[in-house]
């Protein structure tokens, strides 16, 4: 297949699936009629937040990639966005992150209390895999894997022990191999998840699923690497959220550790890495290859 080595920025993310989502997440909202409506509304408001949508796109590129028709995966990817919606709630929490703002908007905690913003995450996650036993179209041993995939990214071993070593070493000293580790499992192991469910969704070979999973691991860390540069260089207008509270509360990140320059280019080696692994596949990368060189040019 031929290489795709333009970098046209106005090409560069799959805006359309970003309403595909978007209409979908709206969907599952209007599905639930019979809980509080307070619940209704806290959900709705966070789940209406805007965003990337970075993660369930992810998972819809796997069967575009694969020639499929991606409509069958977006239950899977609209359950992996309302995970990483419930772990935006929990993290802006003032025992955790303390930040007022998301996307622009005043995060959940700040619109509508603690409690209510506690109660929104933990519905959110249960609801997500309520979504995949319920409206995901795929044999029962599918399913299971499915489900495995995100609960193992979402766990203690995965998104949760992340954020709990983040936590646990703000304002102490970490080493660089621990560093790597808690950004892989805060960050990276849950948009490993969202492109190897939908590998398994679409049934690739053992092969390409092991391919697809080097790409999401190389581009889950450029990611962070990037939050974490931006922290510094955006301001809240363009990132949405408050900018700068890494260093004022002594969060452990690449460029503490080794400098802006020497962050921006591990950032941009994974990049590169990724997109030579989808190349050596006999896919349609075009659109990995584009949203991996979004990573390193996004400003928000």
């Amino acid at each position: 297949m031929k290489k795709n080595n333009s970098f046209n920025k106005g090409a560069q993310y799959p805006e359309y699936l970003v309403k595909e989502v978007n209409n979908g997440l709206l969907y599952y909202i209007n599905k639930y009629k019979d809980i509080p409506l307070i619940l209704k509304r806290t959900m709705g408001y966070t789940i209406k937040n805007g965003g990337k949508r970075f993660r369930p796109i992810l998972c819809l590129l796997v069967a575009i990639s694969l020639g499929k028709d991606y409509r069958i995966l977006l239950p899977t990817a609209c359950a992996i966005e309302f995970i990483h919606t419930y772990s935006l709630i929990h993290d802006d929490l003032p025992p955790i992150d303390n930040d007022d703002f998301r996307r622009g908007k005043p995060s959940c905690h700040k619109k509508f209390g603690e409690d209510m913003a506690i109660l929104t995450g933990d519905a959110l996650f249960a609801e997500a895999f309520n979504i995949i036993l319920k409206y995901q179209f795929a044999d029962d041993n599918i399913k299971v894997k499915v489900l495995k995939e995100i609960s193992d990214a979402t766990g203690a071993e995965g998104m949760a022990g992340g954020q709990v070593v983040d936590v646990y070493y703000t304002g102490k000293k970490i080493t660089r191999k621990k560093l790597e580790n808690m950004d892989r499992n805060k960050t990276g192991k849950l948009i490993t998840a969202s492109i190897r469910c939908g590998a398994i969704l679409c049934k690739v070979n053992e092969g390409y699923l092991d391919k697809f999973t080097e790409y999401s691991e190389n581009i889950g860390l450029a990611f962070q690497i990037t939050d974490d540069i931006l922290d510094i260089e955006s301001g809240k207008s363009l990132t949405g959220k408050t900018s700068g509270k890494d260093k004022i509360q002594g969060k452990n990140t690449y460029p503490y550790m080794w400098g802006i320059e020497k962050s921006k280019k591990m950032a941009l080696d994974r990049v590169n890495e990724a997109i030579s692994i989808v190349e050596s596949m006999s896919i349609n990368y075009e659109w990995f290859v584009n949203i991996a060189k979004f990573i390193i040019l996004r400003k928000a």
